[in-house]
């Protein structure tokens, strides 16, 4: 018997399905994928050619932090977007800095204090769990990391219980196009994918901004 609390996570997996029958290109794709960005290759995650297609810039319009801002960037790496969020919520905010591998945490956490930043919270997460209280935060960001995931389902109702009522995530991950750079086409998830996965996960709201070459980049509530 299939309790009801199956039913989101059966029919992401549908989905999912039937886009893998029409895109024979990307078949090898796994629903629960446990490819992981190794911390040993933490120099490609801060290349200057990064900001010609993910920019910083756009990604703070889109975001719009403000002074004392609650925010947690979810698989933040050594920082990207974690370190310029903390710049503009200032001393009043709360920046949690959140990621699986403890190397990124570290490196970030150096990051900060060569800048001064005392607004961020090192935060080390598990697959399926994400340690904040409930209503933690005004916004949150999952950015290069969807397609990692090894239970999605899960993951999106973390993110949607840490966020506060009308709280927005800022969900980016690659588009399934060839790129220069980046993971496998086939682990790669269609932005109409994710979407559904959102909606499935409590998120009402959802806007889609193209603004990035190589990435989706989702906007939702």
């Amino acid at each position: 018997m299939t309790g009801k609390g199956n039913e989101p996570r059966q029919a992401i997996a549908n989905s999912l399905q039937e886009w893998q029958r029409k895109e024979p290109i990307v078949t090898s794709q796994k629903f629960d994928s446990k490819n992981k960005f190794d911390p040993k290759n933490i120099e490609k995650l801060d290349r200057p050619e990064r900001a010609q297609w993910q920019s910083i810039t756009a990604f703070l319009e889109i975001l719009r932090p403000q002074s004392g801002m609650t925010y947690a960037d979810i698989g933040c790496g050594p920082g990207y977007f974690t370190l310029p969020v903390a710049e503009r919520v200032g001393p009043k905010g709360q920046v949690y800095a959140v990621d699986l591998q403890p190397e990124m945490l570290s490196e970030l956490a150096q990051r900060a204090e060569a800048g001064g930043l005392k607004n961020i919270k090192t935060v080390r997460c598990e697959e399926r769990r994400i340690p904040l209280p409930d209503d933690a935060v005004e916004a949150a960001c999952l950015a290069n990391v969807y397609h990692e995931l090894e239970d999605t389902p899960a993951f999106l109702a973390e993110l949607r219980r840490i966020l506060r009522p009308g709280g927005r995530l800022i969900l980016i991950d690659w588009k399934p196009i060839e790129t220069p750079m980046g993971p496998p086409l086939s682990q790669r998830i269609p932005g109409e994918i994710i979407g559904q996965a959102l909606q499935q996960a409590g998120f009402a709201h959802r806007q889609d901004h193209d603004i990035y070459p190589y990435h989706t980049l989702i906007e939702a509530s």
